[in-house]
């Protein structure tokens, strides 16, 4: 499955939906094991569907000065500090990831390349409670636009002086928050929506799902948001 640079699939994010936080993503740092600082984030690439799957880390001075792959599964957040950490990774591991480049096509034999460097780590999240069980399933079953809608715009800030809209205090949209597509409103049509058929991300949920656990909350947040404004 084609990946893409964020900018390039969601060209008007930044402006749209970010709001001075997904457009820092290149603020964060990215830490190994130990508080090793091992580069900074650059990039986000998607799948067709619009899901997050790699984190793109520059490595800068730190380890070859390349750009390598991280599955989004595998990166913590914590946003009050900027900092993106891996659990258990390694500087050697990061030195043994093939080199990505922006105008690269990601082939099937590089991510496989990629995970089984990370695999050790992957392996250690296989007691993760997942948002969104059966997420390969729960994407046949998009959010729909009128759900989004009614989210208050990031910044707003109520009379409790609490930042209404940030996603940070928002947990994924479960049970009755989401619709199923047949209950869609008909401004967003059936043809409009990506129909997701599970693929390989959907299977390694050790390295692509995302967890409360890590804090991907926030993340999971955008990925629907950003779905939804695309297919409006």
């Amino acid at each position: 499955m084609p990946l893409h640079r964020l900018k390039d699939y969601y060209p008007d994010y930044s402006e749209t939906l970010a709001d001075g936080q997904m457009d820092r993503i290149g603020s964060y740092s990215v830490y190994a094991q130990g508080e090793d600082k091992v580069g900074s984030a650059k990039d986000l690439l998607v799948d067709d569907s619009g899901c997050f799957r790699y984190l793109v880390v520059d490595t800068g001075p730190w380890i070859f000065g390349k750009s390598v792959l991280l599955p989004i599964g595998l990166a913590r957040f914590d946003y009050d500090q900027n900092r993106i950490y891996v659990d258990d990774l390694t500087k050697s591991q990061v030195e043994h990831l093939p080199k990505y480049n922006d105008d690269m096509v990601v082939d099937e034999h590089h991510e496989e390349q990629v995970r089984k460097v990370y695999q050790p780590i992957a392996q250690g999240r296989s007691n993760r409670q997942f948002l969104g069980n059966n997420y390969g399933a729960d994407r046949q079953t998009q959010v729909a636009a009128g759900d989004l809608r009614r989210m208050p715009p990031l910044g707003n800030t109520g009379a409790t002086g609490a930042d209404e809209g940030d996603l940070r205090r928002m947990g994924p949209l479960t049970g009755s928050d989401r619709t199923t597509v047949e209950n869609r409103p008909t401004a967003v049509h059936n043809a409009d929506m990506p129909q997701h058929s599970p693929s390989i991300y959907d299977q390694e949920m050790s390295y692509y799902g995302l967890s409360e656990e890590d804090n991907h909350g926030l993340l999971r947040s955008y990925e629907e948001r950003l779905i939804a404004r695309r297919y409006q």
